[in-house]
């Protein structure tokens, strides 16, 4: 015979039942599977060929960002930007692009602004 406890606990004014119970007591259904979930801190690392690949396409595929004269270097997942923009707006998308993707550590920033350009 299995040991079954719960209890009623009050959390920030919130009710919240817990239930302990012995491993061997928990059976699953018929039909149904359990799954581990693991869940790590990692980040995933891509090769930097195809990283650069995908940051260059991401910036292309924004028809708002004039990408012409902005290259992309990267060296152990740390992007850098080099070439000119034309305002803020442009530097701040850029860095926003590369920051968001995946498999990218950090963004150096080495882009300058030339003013009245297009």
């Amino acid at each position: 015979m299995g040991f079954i406890r719960t209890a009623v606990v009050m959390l920030a004014g919130l009710a919240c039942c817990v239930t302990s119970a012995f491993a061997a007591d928990i059976v699953p259904s018929p039909g149904s599977k359990l799954n581990n979930i693991v869940v790590t801190g990692k980040r995933i690392s891509v090769p930097d060929l195809e990283l650069q690949e995908q940051v260059e396409t991401a910036m292309r595929s924004n028809p708002y960002f004039p990408d012409e004269h902005v290259t992309v270097t990267i060296k152990d997942g740390v992007v850098t930007l080099h070439g000119f923009i034309y305002d803020e707006w442009d530097l701040r998308v850029a860095l926003r692009i590369a920051r968001r993707t995946p498999g990218v550590k950090r963004v150096i920033n080495d882009l300058e602004i030339e003013l009245g350009g297009e």
